[in-house]
């Protein structure tokens, strides 16, 4: 399928059979070693400025690296977009798929892949998305797991994190609410060395 005939696709009227239409979109595309390099076509269409589209895409990126575990080969062009992220539906299988790839649980990635990927600027990301107002409910549980399965690499987002959840907890949804809960308990287990002099 060429870009232009998968961007066509994702842009069709899909009602009740989206989610067949688009499982059978994700599931072709590694059929083949040529479908298999569509996945960076299927981000690119994240951007797409009709956010449908992007929705679709998005749904369909997070389908194929939960279910085909092949993250690994495109992390790297993931990650490198994920700043760039401004529609709220993409924002939310953003956060994720890169809350599923940090967790204990993940598959797809290459041994040590992680390892080696500055999260720094992903970090600052998934903060600002906590604190938007504006940023949808379920993109802020999203961000809040992915920090939380990074302290462990990062031992300053425990006590960050910590506060921003204590601060957000009057502000949001019973939702958030359930999660953060979750989420402080395991982070309360952590435990962070003081490396300070």
């Amino acid at each position: 399928m060429t870009r232009d005939e998968l961007t066509a696709r994702l842009n069709a009227s899909m009602e009740a059979r989206m989610v067949q239409i688009l499982t059978g979109i994700a599931d072709r595309k590694l059929e083949s070693p040529e479908q298999y390099d569509q996945i960076k076509d299927l981000i690119d269409l994240t951007f797409h400025p009709k956010k449908e589209v992007g929705f679709r895409a998005a749904w369909t990126l997070e389908y194929i690296f939960m279910n085909h575990h092949c993250a690994g080969d495109h992390l790297d062009d993931l990650l490198s977009r994920f700043p760039e992220q401004k529609n709220q539906s993409c924002m939310r299988h953003y956060g994720k798929i890169l809350a599923y790839l940090t967790g204990k649980k993940s598959t797809g990635l290459h041994p040590g892949q992680l390892e080696k990927i500055d999260f720094d600027p992903i970090i600052d990301v998934l903060f600002g998305w906590l604190i938007d107002e504006k940023v949808l409910v379920a993109t802020k549980v999203h961000a809040m797991q992915t920090l939380a399965n990074l302290t462990p690499r990062y031992t300053w987002i425990k006590d960050e994190l910590l506060q921003t959840i204590t601060h957000l907890e009057d502000l949001e949804s019973i939702a958030f609410f359930g999660r953060a809960k979750q989420i402080r308990k395991a982070l309360k287990k952590i435990k962070v060395e003081n490396n300070d002099l």
